[in-house]
């Protein structure tokens, strides 16, 4: 009893919370829910965060299965396939997710607090061999998944072209999407077949994804030499010096600072993406570099000219925690609202189920066999370059980081759903026309 009276969520007491978010369930059922960012805020903050903490709190569950993370974005998926909520609601916080851009915004403080508060010389360091990693994840994830498709009389080269192609390519949006359209240009067939099923593919390895870095967090705990919780570079390996902790104290002025210098740098790399790049606007390649990718390269310019005051770095570091902390349950659960447990259904077999299982190991064992090399640890290698290229684009980075407990991985995750979703459309391009033109 005396648990339930110490119990606070988002700060407040058990009691308080259960009110305000009863009132607040009430009216969103009602389907009465203020149809702006307002509502969208209370309902998703309120009802979001509760389900996640009822999903860290179930035994086994919390452990090795996604946690509050997981738990937070399919009871969303269920309220939209049973109609738990108003088809009005739901509407409301899609549209502030992905409409108004939450879900962007998110990722925006996420890779701009991480990569200013790492060491500029392991910055660098780190970003060098994280490519060659991607590719040895897409070959792990290839070999696998023909390998295993072999053994169970499938077709190595179908296992490799629908269901490892959509798995590691970056989502939706910029995978299976742009993906289906470079399908039907070399078939001449309806891509919206080929899509359909690929959909319902990523989904199930983003899933795969999840839990396979609930199983790497468990694994880092019981085994700390693999992992260095959340930095990607061992430090012992290269030589490279730690990063000296940030003591300064940022007042309310570098709060303010810290969201204007986030906010510049991703529309600057918004526009650089739509009217400058050479990539984008010239060279006509078959695929554009995402601007969350130039964000990350002009992150890492303001870190290496160490341009940006102590006290801008240290509000931008805390705005992430903040995000991290209190914002990730509200995030899930309106990407959850976006999805249905019957697209799930779709694919599922036991030979479909069994190669996609193999697809996201074999991302993981490629990511951690290559980064070696470059002095990466195993855990974070696989997190980063292997799982956040087999999860489902953006909304995937953050359910696998949550759920490994490494947000601070954002940039490489953004690497890989980016850049990496790039490189495998124009391997999607290549296979597609060697074996269906």
């Amino acid at each position: 009893m005396k648990a339930l009276k110490d119990t606070r969520i988002l700060g407040m007491p058990l009691a308080f919370y259960l009110v305000l978010t009863a009132a607040t369930l009430f009216i969103s059922i009602r389907g009465n829910l203020l149809d702006n960012m307002i509502g969208a805020v209370a309902c998703s903050l309120l009802i979001g965060t509760g389900l996640g903490v009822i999903g860290d709190k179930i035994p086994i569950w919390n452990q090795w299965l996604g946690g509050g993370i997981l738990f937070a974005n399919l009871a969303a998926s269920a309220i939209t396939t049973f109609k738990v909520l108003p088809e009005s609601t739901i509407q409301t916080l899609e549209n502030f997710n992905n409409g108004t851009g939450f879900l962007e915004m998110f990722v925006v403080f996420l890779i701009l607090g991480s990569i200013l508060s790492v060491d500029r010389d392991l910055l660098m360091k780190s970003f060098l061999g994280y490519i060659p990693t991607i590719l040895g994840a897409v070959a792990g994830a290839f070999i696998l998944g023909a390998g295993i498709a072999f053994v169970l009389g499938k077709s190595p080269v179908d296992a490799v072209l629908s269901i490892a192609l959509p798995i590691m390519g970056g989502g939706n949006g910029a995978g299976a999407l742009p993906m289906s359209k470079v399908y039907g240009e070399v078939t001449g067939k309806d891509p919206s077949a080929w899509y359909a099923a690929s959909f319902a593919t990523l989904m199930l390895g983003n899933i795969v994804a999840v839990l396979y870095a609930a199983i790497l967090n468990k694994l880092g705990k019981k085994y700390p030499q693999l992992t260095g919780n959340g930095q990607l570079m061992n430090l012992k390996d290269n030589g490279a010096r730690k990063a000296e902790p940030v003591t300064c104290n940022p007042d309310v002025s570098h709060y303010a600072a810290a969201i204007a210098l986030a906010t510049f740098c991703y529309i600057f790399a918004d526009y650089y993406a739509a009217h400058i790049s050479i990539i984008n606007n010239w060279l006509h390649l078959g695929f554009k570099v995402h601007k969350f990718a130039f964000m990350i390269i002009l992150a890492a310019l303001l870190n290496v000219t160490n341009c940006v005051p102590m006290e801008i770095r240290a509000a931008n570091k805390q705005l992430q925690g903040f995000f991290v902390k209190y914002l990730s349950f509200p995030l899930l659960f309106m990407v959850g609202l976006g999805t249905n447990l019957n697209d799930y259904l779709q694919i599922l077999s036991i030979a479909n189920l069994i190669i996609i299982l193999f697809v996201v190991l074999g991302a993981c064992l490629g990511a951690a066999l290559i980064g070696k090399l470059f002095h990466y640890y195993p855990i974070e290698a696989m997190i980063t370059a292997g799982l956040c290229m087999a999860n489902a684009g953006g909304s995937g980075d953050v359910q696998v980081l949550g759920t490994a407990d490494r947000m601070e991985l954002m940039p490489y995750a953004q690497i890989s759903s980016r850049i990496g979703g790039a490189v495998i459309l124009l391997i999607a391009s290549f296979l597609f026309s060697t074996f269906f033109a």
